[in-house]
């Protein structure tokens, strides 16, 4: 019995087909570009994501003859296109990291109060968020905005695409428009309309794990399928599908996950927290399973910045790697001095995330001298990612959100450095999954629970993942990095205001 997970990030797709053990039967890859039409401007083509999601799909079909019984799709939060009646694409995906709608947010606050929003959605209002960029494309764009027949954020655009025109999308993506009412989950009225937007062009809200049809006939046969009785489930935020893939299921326990965004996904209890405290800086209450909820702490330059690392100064070792067929990121952490630098490295290359939400913030390098090597540089973007995500694990406490320890998913476990690095920096245990890809085995959970096959999520998770090895602290390290950071914690404030950045 087969089940299959599509995971859709920023950079490429990836199409696991594993069966009702978590046992991975095949797999499939694409990768696209992201598109810059201007500065500032950052875009996905809507088509070339579908076409690529295709060709995973008949790759990872092609290398098994068992029967798949469900399908779910996960992605990347905030970015949206927008498709008409026809169900053709009006717009490429605006990420998160685009700047359009500075103007449209300013005006939206004088319509309807940041408050009142941040009570209703559990989001202080920002840039980031796909309502800035639906503003934007309602005002600059009329001739196009009059055309939409919906709006869907990436998950829900491929369960579109699959369905042949069900639009619909789970709470967690829903959320991360900022016009989705996280206590009512539902479509908030007044911030649509305060927004000068039409209800009508939303998807319908449902749980992740919903089941909204089956696969477009026309599909099936474009993809070689002699069936097409294949349940469509609702996938979730990538995050979120991680989270389950990675069996964090209990409070105090938090996902980790190491993808091109590096992010820590904690699990508690509604009545264990302070919504309003954790609003204030930024991290929103997301429904999760069962009486569950978590929250996102993530920074945009946790894998992205380790691959701007090797395409700017590792060109020698990327092509050292080619040649003896080793592992580039191997290479680069072989380079690394074995003990902690003393340098400090704000990650702030595409803008600051959590908990600031400001995308004009800018990275900087601090304590370089004649004797800082490539392996030392290496090693200080590691620290200074864990850093920053130090700062999201303190200010999550201050909201009653604690974390004991972590399971870790993602392509960024591969390194044991960056692993030790965190622990020893956050002075916490971490558990490496044995299953990486957590995000596709998430949504093959979903699937399976969605088909029957499994009674609950607790069930599945525990019967398809468990932990591979575990990096405990390292008292030294933690003692070190301990100063280091009470130095790190002013990088933010000083770099604005020798820049001037407001």
């Amino acid at each position: 019995m087969a089940l299959m997970g599509l995971d859709v990030g920023t950079s490429g797709v990836k199409c696991t087909i594993a069966n009702d053990h978590g046992g991975v039967i095949s797999e499939a890859y694409r990768a696209y570009p992201t598109l810059m039409p201007k500065p500032g401007y950052f875009e996905l083509n809507a088509n070339q994501l579908w076409d690529a999601t295709k060709a995973t799909m008949k790759e990872a079909l092609a290398k098994t003859s068992e029967k798949v019984f469900a399908v779910a799709a996960s992605s990347f939060g905030e970015a949206f296109t927008t498709v008409d009646a026809n169900q053709n694409v009006l717009t490429n995906f605006m990420t998160m990291t685009d700047i359009r709608g500075t103007e449209e947010m300013e005006r939206l606050s004088e319509r309807i109060s940041d408050e009142t929003i941040t009570e209703k959605t559990s989001l202080k209002p920002a840039l980031t968020y796909s309502l800035s960029k639906l503003m934007w494309i309602h005002e600059e764009a009329p001739e196009i905005y009059e055309h939409i027949d919906k709006i869907l954020p990436g998950g829900a655009f491929i369960t579109y695409r699959l369905t042949g025109g069900v639009a619909a999308s789970d709470y967690a993506l829903s959320a991360r428009t900022l016009c989705f009412n996280a206590n009512t989950r539902e479509w908030d009225d007044d911030i649509i309309a305060a927004a000068g937007l039409d209800k009508r062009i939303f998807p319908k809200a449902v749980p992740m794990g919903t089941v909204v049809g089956e696969l477009d006939p026309k599909l099936a046969e474009e993809l070689g399928l002699s069936y097409h009785d294949i349940k469509v489930v609702i996938g979730t935020h990538d995050q979120i599908a991680a989270g389950i893939g990675g069996a964090v299921d209990e409070p105090n326990i938090a996902l980790n996950g190491t993808g091109t965004v590096d992010c820590i996904l904690p699990i508690f209890k509604k009545d264990q927290i302070d919504v309003a405290v954790n609003a204030s800086h930024n991290y929103p209450l997301v429904p999760y399973m069962d009486d569950l909820f978590t929250t996102y702490a993530y920074i945009f330059d946790g894998g992205a910045l380790v691959n701007w690392y090797k395409e700017t100064f590792g060109r020698s070792e990327y092509h050292a790697a080619e040649v003896t067929g080793a592992s580039v990121y191997d290479i680069f952490d072989s380079e690394c001095p074995k003990e902690p630098t003393h340098l400090l490295f704000l990650p702030h290359l595409s803008g600051a995330a959590l908990p600031y939400m400001d995308p004009f913030s800018k990275g900087c390098m601090m304590g370089m001298d004649r004797n800082t090597d490539k392996g030392t540089f290496y090693r200080a973007l590691a620290e200074g990612t864990a850093m920053e995500l130090k700062v999201n694990i303190d200010t999550l406490a201050q909201g009653g959100v604690k974390i004991n320890a972590l399971r870790a998913t993602g392509g960024g476990t591969a390194s044991d450095l960056h692993m030790q690095i965190k622990a020893d920096v956050w002075n916490l245990p971490i558990e490496v999954m044995k299953v990486k890809n957590a995000g596709t085995l998430g949504l093959i959970i979903m699937g399976g629970v969605a088909s029957g096959i499994f009674k609950d999520y607790h069930e599945a998770m525990h019967a398809m993942n468990e932990p591979r090895i575990t990096f405990y602290p390292d008292p030294k390290n933690v003692a070190f990095y301990a100063e280091q950071y009470e130095k790190y914690k002013k990088l933010y404030k000083a770099q604005k205001e020798i820049l001037g950045i407001e």
